[in-house]
């Protein structure tokens, strides 16, 4: 069970506008400084203590505590922004919007349709000479502001509390939109359809403008939904240490390929795109030196081939995402995981636990592809515990068949 501040601190605490204004007062920064280094434990108390509280502000200071804690890693300056528990959620973090904003390089007039608490707005205003920040929610407008003269005071952002429908700007030359996934009682969709706003709508409505224009949509995206649009768009997979944390879709001038994988891996940024001409990649019959599996952004972007290609690798399986090689391949290893293939076999439950046994394994790392049981179902008929260095991939060879590799993590 819960304690009552574990259950304080998983909620959502919705700011009002008066609550963002006076925290960003100098008051109110003191307040904030009086509370902010206290532990979630001690923060839960000083509330708990102060039911009817001589600081009607004290709770409104608490979550923007909590949630620049939680801000710690998306952004640099988290200690200092303010936020609303759903605007964190959807807001890009840095490194990724430092990007995204790159793509929009001179424009003149570009246009935020739905700029939130500002996570991509303070780097858009870096590239565009005049920019104009729209949101619906007042509070969002007033975050902005706050966030945005934070990371440099910028002259050239005009904010407008209005819908998105309503603030196609007739004389921009470039827009973005990051809709809102969220839908009241229910999970956030992944669905471009069920955006807000309307992608199928407003996109059209903003091509009477402008087709330069770059649109935020969850990683997880349906490809088949994407064809339903006007026009077709590059689609571009963002991954940051090897996780997927944005899809863009680019129209007009920031169009360059069909699809694009980008790699952000610490310092360095890692571009792939689809090639036009047929690729014929190599199908061994069985695996290789070394297994390697490429960097999730380039799986969803359905440029395995096209990585091999670069990497002169070949594949196990036309259907996986596993490649292989002879030799360890020393650059941009860190674009793939790497296993080196100790021992491989067709897949039979008995022989597995046989070899297990006699190797004196007796824990390892279940990975499953192109297989009907789970890594977790193989565990308790394995009768083995997850962990170590070892690790058993099950999957699909060229011909279709299970088999069973015995790896170890490089």
């Amino acid at each position: 069970m819960q304690s009552g501040s574990s259950l304080f601190f998983n909620t959502i605490s919705f700011m009002k506008l008066e609550e963002i204004n006076y925290l960003s007062s100098l008051e109110g920064q003191e307040l904030i400084l009086k509370y902010q280094d206290l532990s979630d434990l001690d923060l839960y108390r000083a509330l708990m203590k102060s039911p009817n509280t001589k600081n009607s502000f004290l709770s409104a200071a608490v979550t923007l505590i909590k949630l620049r804690k939680k801000a710690y890693g998306k952004f640099s300056k988290n200690a200092e922004m303010y936020f609303t528990d759903l605007s964190l959620e959807q807001a890009t973090g840095e490194n990724i919007s430092k990007y995204i904003a790159a793509r929009y390089h001179k424009s003149n007039k570009l246009v935020d349709l739905t700029c939130s608490i500002g996570g991509n707005l303070i780097f858009l205003a870096a590239q565009a000479k005049n920019i104009v920040a729209v949101d619906k929610n007042e509070i969002n407008i007033a975050c902005a502001k706050l966030n945005t003269e934070l990371y440099k005071p910028v002259k050239n952002i005009e904010f407008i509390v209005g819908d998105a429908y309503d603030n196609i700007i007739s004389d921009a030359d470039a827009f973005f939109i990051d809709p809102s996934r969220e839908r009241s009682g229910k999970t956030k969709t992944r669905s471009i359809l069920n955006c807000e706003p309307n992608l199928l709508k407003i996109i059209p409505e903003i091509f009477k403008v402008s087709h330069n224009l770059g649109v935020k949509i969850s990683p997880a995206f349906d490809y088949q939904e994407i064809k339903l649009l006007e026009d077709e768009p590059e689609i571009e997979i963002i991954s940051e240490d090897n996780v997927c944390k944005v899809a863009m879709l680019w129209f007009g001038k920031y169009k360059t390929s069909k699809r694009r994988a980008t790699c952000l891996i610490g310092e360095k940024i890692y571009s792939f795109e689809n090639r036009e001409e047929p690729l014929s990649i190599k199908v061994v019959k069985e695996p290789l030196a070394y297994l390697y599996e490429p960097n999730k952004a380039i799986i969803k972007a359905h440029l395995i081939e096209e990585t091999a290609s670069k990497y002169n690798l070949s594949k196990i399986n036309r259907q996986t995402s596993f490649l292989t090689s002879k030799n360890l391949i020393n650059e941009d290893k860190e674009l793939f995981r790497v296993w080196k293939i100790d021992n491989f076999a067709a897949f039979s439950l008995k022989a597995l636990k046989a070899e297990l046994k006699e190797k004196k394994i007796e824990r390892l790392n279940i990975i499953t592809k192109r297989f009907p049981q789970k890594p977790e179902e193989l565990y308790k008929k394995l009768k083995i515990k997850e962990g170590g260095e070892i690790f058993l991939i099950v999957t699909a060879l060229s011909d279709e068949k299970y088999y069973y590799l015995l790896t170890s993590r490089i």
